[in-house]
């Protein structure tokens, strides 16, 4: 900027009208150099697709949340977050990253529910489902459901040539992975709310948390 009265490379006016009051540029008041001035312009530059995008899209992200809706209660464990993320990344479309977090999250789910039944878990994913289900931790629907979960596990946290490429079918997969998930939480976390309180139906699993809670209420 230059003498405070005009800028001193090109630009669209217009533009940058949206981002800043052009007239505190040039009284100087707001101090920016070349460098501030072009970054601002590419944010806007790369906002308003952004938002063309989510509006175009808006309809559909809402449809697919509906269909993938999570638990919507578990215990704050590490893992929260990221099974929450589950559902996010299937209604956003991101449909490799889905089932792979999905995955991910069923090998820490599996791991621990060992744990609060007071033994190491396996290093094998399968091991740990056997010796749930043999033990009577989980049901056979829940076992099943993990193990759908798992197929394919390898291809896709190893990016290997035989994964999914149609569009359309990769996005079933990634809903019926995350769908199992939901089920497998729904079991295993199960509650009742009595006077406004939760009660869950299996304490061991939310005690170590200091009874704290993951509210998953809303996309």
């Amino acid at each position: 900027m230059t003498g405070g009265s005009h800028i001193s490379y090109k630009l669209n006016k217009k533009r940058i009208s949206h981002i800043i009051d052009l007239g505190a540029v040039r009284r100087g008041v707001l101090g920016m150099d070349k460098k501030t001035m072009h970054e601002l312009i590419q944010q806007k530059q790369i906002e308003d697709p952004i938002k063309q995008e989510f509006e175009q899209t808006l309809s559909d992200r809402a449809a697919r949340y509906l269909q993938v809706k999570p638990h919507g209660i578990t215990p704050y464990e590490h893992f929260s977050v990221a099974s929450a993320e589950c559902s996010l990344l299937f209604r956003d479309g991101h449909f490799y990253g889905c089932i792979a977090l999905t995955q991910a999250v069923t090998e820490a789910l599996a791991r621990f529910l060992c744990q609060r039944n007071s033994w190491k878990p396996a290093n094998k994913f399968e091991k740990n489902v056997e010796r749930l289900s043999a033990r009577n931790v989980i049901s056979g629907k829940v076992k099943k459901s993990l193990l759908r979960i798992w197929v394919k596990r390898d291809d896709y946290h190893h990016l290997n040539p035989n994964i999914e490429g149609d569009r359309q079918a990769l996005e079933e997969l990634a809903r019926e992975k995350v769908r199992f998930l939901a089920e497998v939480e729904s079991e295993v976390f199960r509650f009742t709310v009595a006077d406004g309180k939760i009660i869950p139906e299996q304490p061991k699993y939310w005690k170590e948390s200091g009874n704290q809670v993951f509210l998953r209420l809303g996309p």
